[in-house]
Formats: C-alpha cells, sequence, structure tokens
C-alpha cells in the first residue's frame, strides 16, 4: 500500500467529506419525501411526472441535492488532476476543505431558515476558496510556483 503526504490526505479528506454529505443529503432527502407522503401532504400520483409537486419543505431538500452535484464537481476534478501531475500543496489542500466546509454551512442555510443573503455569501466564499483552488494547482500543474 502506497503512503500519502499530508497534503494528499487533507485534499482526499475533502472529497470523502463532500461525498458523505451528498449521500447525507440523498438519505434526508428521501426521509422527507417519505414524511410528506405518509402525513398526506401530497400523494404519489401528484408527483409521478413532476417531483416540483413536493411540499416546499421536501423541495428545499431536493435542490440542496441537485446543488451537491454542480460546484463540487470541480472539488472532485481538481483533486484527480492534483493525483494525476502530482501537484499537490498544502494551500491547495486547505483551500479543498474550506471549500468542502462552506458547502456543509450552505447546505445548513439551505435546508433551515434558507436565508437567501445569507447562503448567497457562503456559497460565494466557497467559490472563492474553489477558484482558488484551482488557481494553485495550475501554478503547480505548470510549475510556475509550487505554493
Amino acid at each position: 500500500m502506497e503512503y500519502y503526504a499530508y497534503d494528499q490526505k487533507l485534499a482526499l479528506v475533502a472529497v470523502f467529506l463532500q461525498v458523505a454529505l451528498t449521500f447525507y443529503a440523498v438519505i434526508r432527502m428521501a426521509q422527507v419525501r417519505i414524511k410528506s407522503i405518509r402525513q398526506n401532504r401530497i400523494r404519489i400520483s401528484d408527483i409521478a411526472l413532476d417531483a416540483r409537486r413536493y411540499p416546499e419543505d421536501a423541495q428545499k431538500f431536493a435542490n440542496n441535492l441537485t446543488n451537491q452535484f454542480e460546484f463540487p464537481m470541480l472539488l472532485y476534478v481538481a483533486v484527480l488532476f492534483a493525483m494525476v501531475y502530482d501537484a499537490f500543496s498544502l494551500a491547495f489542500a486547505w483551500l479543498c476543505i474550506g471549500f468542502v466546509a462552506t458547502r456543509y454551512l450552505h447546505r445548513y442555510i439551505h435546508v433551515t431558515s434558507n436565508d437567501v443573503v445569507r447562503r448567497f455569501q457562503v456559497f460565494l466564499v466557497g467559490i472563492v476558496l474553489l477558484s482558488l483552488a484551482w488557481l494553485v494547482l495550475g501554478l503547480n500543474v505548470l510549475g510556475w510556483v509550487s505554493i
């Protein structure tokens, strides 16, 4: 078994934490949807062709799950690039961890208060962190600077 350096492990931890969040989002969405059906807030026939007919609380969880397949894909690709090109660094790894931390906070806001302004602020911080991770990765891959 090959041993990974600390920066590699840290970046992989970010990936595993994001994957865990996605699985958790699937489970919670299913629970909320099933609850809405059992409480007779929606009939299965109502959602057979259009899942957007679920009650608002169930829709928040579904929308959040969709979010877990959008920008986080850029995290997965970045870590794969870093593995292929052996371009890990502590800066890159911590930026990946920071991005995932914002995803957890974003999810919490999304499925609780859904304060759109606060949610957008957290989203923006996450995008900045992910953009910086890509910048660091690019500099490391191209060999211009090792950050």
